[in-house]
């Protein structure tokens, strides 16, 4: 089976947030600056995003989520990779994602772990940061960098 990666459209909305929310992660906000992507199979069928959203210099990685059947395929780091030549293309400084739970994917992807004060300092009114911080979970979480601009 081949994938492609594309934008995703406000119509990718409803099955990006049931894919979210079904794997037990907190659901997105659209509205707020930020873009999707979305990788599809030849029919169309979302199987896996990712999202970032827009600080002034910084983006935070939003939502990296491959659903299960197709995990190991190599759709993860097409999403990542998507993302990061986004960045590179839009001059971000630095991406940023918090990971409590995949640390050896995100450093074999040559992100470095940081404090998360920094992602708060760098990204303070992103949503994620400030739906983190009403559940309570930013003190166990773990943040992740990768340079864009050296």
């Amino acid at each position: 089976m081949s994938y492609q990666i594309r934008l995703a459209t406000s119509a990718d909305h409803a099955t990006i947030a049931f894919l979210l929310t079904h794997c037990g992660m907190v659901a997105p906000v659209f509205d707020a600056p930020s873009f999707w992507y979305v990788a599809v199979d030849d029919s169309d069928a979302i199987h896996g995003v990712i999202g970032a959203e827009f600080g002034i210099r910084d983006w935070l990685l939003r939502s990296a989520l491959v659903c299960e059947p197709f995990r190991g395929l190599g759709v993860g780091r097409m999403l990542v990779a998507q993302i990061l030549h986004a960045a590179l293309v839009h001059r971000i400084d630095a991406v940023y994602c918090f990971s409590t739970d995949a640390q050896e994917y995100w450093a074999h992807m040559g992100f470095v772990e940081v404090p998360v004060s920094t992602v708060l300092e760098r990204l303070p009114q992103v949503p994620q940061v400030l739906q983190f911080a009403d559940l309570g979970w930013l003190p166990t979480e773990v943040a992740w960098r990768y340079d864009i601009q050296s």
